[in-house]
């Protein structure tokens, strides 16, 4: 537990160092091309203490005050000395390697019928910097296929004479297929720009794999393999100077073509790494390039797939340059029943090597697809199709362009409105009714039966109605109307709200929305699950509330929020004496807040800005990718007297930052700091307050924005200043461990900072935790274990152990 903890002293700037004789030098090793260099040798002249660099290529020693020589070492670069001098402060030092152009044989051991595997492989690395400044910008065609075929596994039966006569069509049923023809510029080290000319599919794409080449690079010829994608983890790369440590290189073939050799050479992990593949490359002597690559990738670190295969073939194009030339990808997945098997194939042709770009060619705009890319006929697949149809692609294709051209007649479509439209006591009692008209392009929904009566609620159970109205255009734009009304039966009042919701500008999320109702409301809505079940927490709400969002620019995006509302207590509502009977003891101050109504009418601004933001351009949306920079963001609550009769009268500013840094094989770090404070507080109420969040008994909540040892929950007054910080190791320690690594487990480390001067509270945590991710069909969920420790100079919280489940956000694409 106490190495986390010293992990997370040093990383937060905040913290002390823990030794006061003694200062940090830290640095990251690079080569030329500014990659990490993992494994490089760190020393200092005349001491006996050294290091070696982590997958980052990062390092880190512990020095008195002094005049040092440190020696950075590695094979196949020039060995280097910097002399660096510490004086009563840390010092960071960056390197950069140069390489060094001696023979490897010079310094070969003779052996009788040595394999000459890695000698081989060695060479290829000698070489790759010329192949990767050969390649250093083209521009291509490329033509991507992807099929995938579901499947149920049922119980063995005997064999019959013959095959059901519908096996065919369910067979064909199960399949999906996406093509697409794209233009690709690319300049070294990793900008792209791509232009999407042709995309058609069919059946369900969303399991399909490798659809834009801003899914991943997977050249091997990299340090490491970075493919979002398929993993979060980026894969250490046989290709590389590091690769001659993590892995095993045998000779498998050797066969000759005129009067060269290739050589077909077997890749294996040395020991159980992390972020290892294994396969085989074939490597053309002399030229020292490759030809062909295999890799297969580990099934702990896919979470989508148990099983991943990357094929590539190279070329020498307009002799210029080695380039691929096709990729096929073989993707499988299990869950129960259901077996998922995949296949994409990528066809590049009509290279163009170094071609001109205009200074501004590659900005964030990565990707972009025009509509009449997804209007292309029959004959313009046929003409760009580099790759012929397989047999069943070709039934396939016939299949559902014959079902697409029956499921769009008006008879047809009719037949479905009026299956769904259909009246049934399942839909009644459990699963809501529904109407959809689809010459308006509108659903209304009604709750079912089951949803009628809510028996946990404040004051007792209710009963309710609740439907929602819903109509999406063609241009993505869209109305959503949500509405519920209840009666409480204890109280006898009536309770509901309106919500309106416009989308009117897909492409940069501008929306407005309206909100009418009158219901219950948390004080605190984002307080700890124990206080959430107070009554202490709850006031009555008669609220309008009117929001506006838009992005402004690329990675600036505006909200805007008026509200106006009529807050009372519900100290005299009738509650349950059971209730309070069976939490006696359990929940204390479970009593109403007793205060006068009173009218508030505030603003809220806020503004979120991602420098450098990519993203990729559909016809009538937008798909953010993100950015290497953070997202700051602005939060400014204003409480307007006067206005409709209004009391509340207070300014609150908060500012903050938030990031993911992807740490190569060391894994995936998220952070965040903020700081506020009120400004005015002349009439500031109970509701407005700025809450400190206790921490959740048992559960583990989100760490990014959550303490978990808060020992109660506390309002700030003045500038605070907050921090949260996320390390996943992404089985980088346990997955090097055999017996752990059949589990498939992940290492996950943290913690935070407050510091309240107003209440002369300084308060750090940390913890660590174990994650195992669990995969129902295309869901994922995650179960974790972790141990808490937190030290504060008012209060000290021993070592607790938390439980944690999530579901993983698809749309945010994040556990949180």
């Amino acid at each position: 537990m106490i190495k986390p903890l010293l992990l997370l002293f040093c990383f937060l700037p905040l913290v002390e160092d823990l030794h006061a004789q003694q200062f940090r030098v830290t640095g990251k090793v690079t080569n030329a091309s500014l990659e990490p260099l993992s494994y490089v040798s760190v020393a200092v002249k005349g001491l006996t203490i050294g290091t070696t660099t982590k997958a980052d290529g990062s390092f880190e020693l512990l020095l008195t005050e002094n005049r040092y020589e440190f020696v950075f070492t590695m094979i196949g670069y020039r060995q280097q000395v910097v002399e660096i001098v510490v004086r009563n402060n840390d010092v960071k030092q960056n390197v950069i390697l140069e390489t060094v152009g001696v023979d490897l044989n010079e310094v070969e051991v003779k052996a009788v019928k040595r394999d000459r595997a890695e000698e081989i492989i060695r060479n290829v690395i000698r070489n790759k910097e010329k192949l990767l400044e050969d390649a250093s910008s083209y521009s291509t065609e490329l033509y991507i296929r992807a099929t995938q075929e579901n499947d149920v596994v049922r119980k063995k039966k005997k064999r019959s004479a013959a095959p059901l006569p519908d096996s065919a069509v369910l067979e064909l049923q199960r399949m999906s297929m996406a093509e697409i023809t794209l233009n690709l510029d690319y300049q070294y080290p990793n900008k792209i720009k791509e232009e999407r000319t042709g995309v058609k599919v069919r059946g369900n794409s969303e399991s399909l794999f490798y659809l834009s080449a801003t899914e991943g690079d997977f050249s091997f010829y990299r340090n490491l393999v970075k493919v979002p994608a398929l993993s979060e983890m980026p894969f250490l790369s046989p290709i590389s100077f590091s690769g001659l440590i993590g892995y095993r290189f045998k000779t498998v073939s050797i066969r000759k073509v005129g009067e060269r050799k290739i050589f077909t050479i077997r890749i294996t992990p040395v020991k159980l790494g992390n972020a290892l593949v294994e396969g085989e490359v074939e490597v053309l002597d002399s030229a020292w390039v490759l030809l062909r690559t295999h890799f297969e990738f580990p099934k702990f670190h896919m979470p989508e797939y148990d099983y991943f295969s990357v094929d590539q073939q190279y070329e020498y194009v307009d002799n210029k340059a080695w380039l691929v030339t096709r990729q096929e990808f073989a993707y499988a997945a299990k869950a129960g029943k259901s077996r998922m098997n995949g296949r994409t194939i990528a066809q590049y042709s009509k290279y163009r090597i170094a071609p001109q770009f205009a200074p501004k060619h590659f900005g964030n705009e990565v990707s972009a697809t025009s509509q009449q890319a997804y209007e292309r006929d029959t004959s313009f697949w046929s003409q760009v199709r580099t790759e012929p149809l397989t047999e069943k692609e070709v039934r396939f294709i016939r299949y559902k362009d014959s079902v697409f051209t029956a499921h769009n007649s008006r008879e047809y479509l009719d037949s479905v409105d009026k299956v769904f439209n259909r009246v049934t006591w399942k839909k009644i009692l459990l699963l809501g009714q529904g109407m959809y008209r689809r010459d308006l392009e509108r659903t209304i929904y009604l709750g079912p039966l089951a949803s009628m009566y809510e028996p946990f609620n404040f004051g007792g159970g209710r009963i309710g109605v609740n439907g929602n109205y819903t109509k999406t255009y063609k241009s993505r734009k869209n109305i959503v109307l949500w509405a519920n009304l209840n009666y409480g039966i204890r109280n006898k009042d009536l309770k509901g709200n309106i919500w309106l919701t416009r989308m009117y500008n897909p492409f940069n999320r501008g929306y407005y929305a309206i909100d009418i109702g009158r219901e219950f409301s948390p004080i605190f809505e984002g307080d700890a699950w124990i206080n959430q079940l107070r009554r202490s927490n709850v006031f009555e709400h008669n609220q309008f509330k009117i929001s506006h969002g838009v992005e402004l620019k690329n990675g600036l995006f505006l909200i805007n929020e008026l509200q106006f509302g009529m807050r009372r207590s519900v100290e005299n509502y009738k509650t349950n004496s059971r209730w309070d009977s069976l939490t006696d003891g359990i929940l204390v101050n479970n009593q109403a807040v007793a205060f006068p109504g009173y009218n508030a009418f505030y603003n809220s601004i806020t503004l979120r800005y991602t420098p450098a933001q990519q993203y990729i351009r559909e016809p009538r949306e937008k798909v953010i990718l993100g950015s290497v920079w953070p997202t700051f963001y602005v939060n400014w609550r204003k409480g307007l007297p006067g206005v409709f009769k209004s009391v509340v009268n207070f300014d609150y500013l908060e500012f903050g930052a938030e990031q993911q840094l992807k740490l190569g094989l060391a894994g995936i770090s998220r952070y965040k700091i903020s700081s506020g404070s009120f400004y005015n507080t002349k009439d500031l109420r109970l509701v407005d307050y700025k809450w400190m969040r206790q921490g959740d008994p048992i559960l583990f909540s989100n760490p990014t924005n959550t303490f978990q040892l808060l020992d109660s929950t506390f309002p700030a007054f003045r500038r605070f200043y907050e921090a949260h910080y996320l390390h996943h190791f992404n089985g980088a320690i346990l997955n090097k461990i055999p017996l752990f690594k059949k589990f498939n487990l992940m290492e996950v480390a943290g913690g935070g900072i407050l510091y309240l001067p107003e209440r002369n509270l300084r308060y750090i945590e940390g913890f660590v935790g174990v994650e195992k991710v669990l995969r129902f069909w295309t869901e994922r969920f995650k179960v974790g274990v972790y141990v808490v420790g937190s030290v504060a100079n008012q209060y000290n919280n021993p070592f607790t152990f938390k439980l944690s489940i999530e579901h993983f956000n698809k749309r945010k694409n994040s556990w949180y």
